[in-house]
């Protein structure tokens, strides 16, 4: 019943799809879930969440060494969605999932779960040399169970190209560029989606390509941004109604607010390849 309902959705081809049939997606247990109020300092590493503020946000990491090297998002009870880049070289022994992760130094994390890995899928056309394509879903081995800290997001509309929409990154990433991997606790910024001209006038290389998506900082002073560490974390926009879906993928960029937009891997561009592939796995 549960491929049905996807397989029908990917047929359809401009419905929305739905990740997570059955299931509530996107919502915060705050109602002002990601309205942080700006300061004027550098923050590339963001404000601090509070507890699960965005539950979709997971932490991957090695097995071997328990250390978080890539974000990711939830999309339902049994599927992760992060960047190629990330799981290029990885085996699925070797990866674990962390979801309900707020603060990684607290001792007692009652919504932590580690999650070990089934399956691995990078985008087929990936290219490491451009960036393009840069998605790959993650299967966990058990079921995740969802409540109000731990939830999935909900897909984008496929129509929607998001320009000038204001929208969230969310992530352990580093707080400065080249800084050390990782803060304890969750951090976002607020950032600004632009036109892919505009990002590629910045870049002025041609790099840009329809598969990606920039944003960049809502002040005109480019001092807030992704980083290390956040790669395969979520980009999202929340709705009038307060429900976020899920635009971009943290892909890459030239330093940390450095004056050059993040580059996000474009979700709605690869819409049919992820739900037809969690369909049919």
């Amino acid at each position: 019943m549960l491929l049905l309902a996807i397989a029908s959705l990917v047929a359809v081809g401009f419905a929305q799809p739905i990740w997570y049939p059955g299931g509530v997606c996107g919502t915060s247990q705050y109602a002002d879930a990601g309205d942080m109020v700006l300061p004027p300092g550098k923050i590339v590493g963001g404000d601090e969440a509070r507890a699960h503020e965005f539950p979709w946000t997971v932490s991957v990491r090695r097995r071997s060494s328990d250390s978080h090297f890539c974000g990711g998002s939830i999309i339902n009870d049994r599927w992760i969605i992060t960047a190629a880049h990330c799981m290029v070289g990885e085996s699925p022994a070797g990866v674990s999932i962390v979801v309900g992760e707020h603060d990684s130094s607290a001792n007692v994390a009652p919504n932590r779960v580690s999650h070990n890995v089934d399956s691995i899928f990078i985008h087929p056309d990936y290219s490491a040399r451009t960036s393009e394509n840069d998605v790959s879903v993650v299967k966990t081995s058990a079921v995740i169970a969802i409540s109000d800290n731990v939830r999935p997001i909900c897909a984008p509309e496929p129509g929607n190209d998001y320009v000038y929409y204001k929208s969230h990154c969310a992530g352990w990433g580093s707080v400065n560029s080249g800084g050390i991997c990782c803060p304890a606790v969750l951090r976002y910024v607020t950032l600004n989606v632009t036109t892919n001209a505009f990002c590629d006038a910045v870049y002025t290389t041609n790099v840009i390509y329809d598969d990606m998506i920039c944003a960049t900082d809502n002040t005109g002073m480019e001092d807030r941004d992704s980083c290390q560490g956040d790669s395969g974390g979520p980009l999202s926009v929340k709705s009038a109604g307060g429900v976020f879906s899920l635009i971009g993928i943290v892909s890459w960029g030239i330093a940390c607010a450095s004056g050059y937009p993040g580059v996000y891997s474009r979700v709605t561009y690869n819409i049919d390849w992820i739900t037809t592939t969690i369909a049919n796995n």
